[in-house]
């Protein structure tokens, strides 16, 4: 099968390039015979990004064509510069491309409903994205050697994030509330690889020079890194506005950390009872609840390592197959339909 992503050799900060190589990591991992933007014709041609590469894709194999949907129009607002503007022509543009596959494979039951929404007839499964569990199992040692080279204290509580810079996560938000709770130490793992097409790129660039002494903005840094980074932690902050699964979610729960999200609806059938649902000023209630109730953090941090067992690479990759093999037996029953 060809794997087409626009991610590889380009910007690789963000989720859709994890979903990328998640996905392949997957399927090698099930034996699945697995080419990455080949010209070679293939079973199937899975298309994890929709620009203009994934467009010649999906035009050069009609009838096998798989696309993952990870974003839908509200994604774009918040993420890149004048969103808003160039909203419907970018709708326009991702209604049609999403109609060009024989299958979409979306990424939560919030996307499916989107390209309901959208007027999307191409049948659709939804397959949500996966990662390598053991690779975020805390290690020995990585707790202490990040705090050490960080400089912060054994017995700090340590809040973290990681993620694009933008609007659309919630930096205001993250930072307001290390105002609100000074006890705490803040870190936020990530930068903007769309530099200047990052919407409000000058605002946020100010706004992560300007921030308490207990919270850093540590700027992108390596996804094999990011691990160690979670391991040092005490519990996940994400204030993302908007989303259509959250990579940054399933890690650190794989990591073991309790999870405080913003209380949005797309992660109701994805997470269950496995984090703190927060409403915009009741996130500094939620990290100090944490900070001091030890059986509060044992409690969800449980949670998410239960709830995560389910976004393995094994699961995602028996879910993939399950998809391809039921494209290719549609095809064949179009192409010999019975007398």
């Amino acid at each position: 099968m060809d794997l087409v992503s626009e991610t590889v050799g380009g910007a690789t900060g963000h989720g859709v390039h994890t979903a990328f190589t998640q996905t392949l990591a997957a399927l090698e991992r099930a034996g699945i015979d697995v080419r990455v933007n080949t010209a070679e014709p293939c079973d199937v041609t899975h298309v994890e990004t929709i620009g203009p590469a994934g467009l010649r894709a999906l035009r050069a194999s009609r009838g096998h064509a798989v696309v993952t949907a990870h974003i839908v129009p509200e994604s774009l607002v918040g993420s890149f510069a004048f969103a808003r503007a160039w909203l419907p022509i970018a709708s326009a543009y991702i209604r049609f491309f999403y109609s060009r596959a024989d299958l979409v494979l979306a990424v939560s039951p919030a996307v499916a409903e989107g390209l309901a929404r959208m007027g999307i007839s191409t049948p659709v499964r939804v397959v949500p994205n996966a990662i390598d569990l053991e690779r975020f199992r805390p290690q020995p040692r990585w707790r202490t050697e990040v705090r050490a080279s960080l400089g912060i204290p054994d017995d700090a509580f340590v809040v973290i994030s990681t993620g694009q810079v933008q609007p659309r996560k919630g930096v205001d938000t993250f930072i307001k509330t290390a105002r609100q709770c000074p006890e705490a130490t803040f870190l936020w793992l990530g930068g903007m690889p769309f530099k200047m097409l990052t919407a409000g790129f000058r605002r946020m660039a100010r706004a992560t020079r300007h921030v308490p002494e207990n919270c850093r903005f540590l700027g992108e840094v390596a996804h094999e890194e990011v691990p160690k980074f979670l391991a040092a932690a005490d519990c996940l902050l994400f204030p993302s506005r908007q989303e259509t699964f959250g990579f940054t979610i399933v890690e650190a729960a794989a990591a073991g950390l309790p999870l405080v999200l913003r209380d949005l609806e797309v992660y109701r059938p994805l997470f269950d009872d496995a984090y703190i649902a927060c409403q915009e000023d009741g996130f500094p209630d939620a990290v100090r609840r944490l900070m001091t109730d030890a059986g509060l953090r044992a409690e969800y941090a449980s949670r998410a390592r239960t709830m995560v067992e389910r976004y393995g690479l094994e699961p995602h990759a028996k879910a993939l197959v399950e998809a391809y093999l039921w494209l290719l037996e549609r095809n064949e029953a179009i192409a010999s339909p019975a007398t």
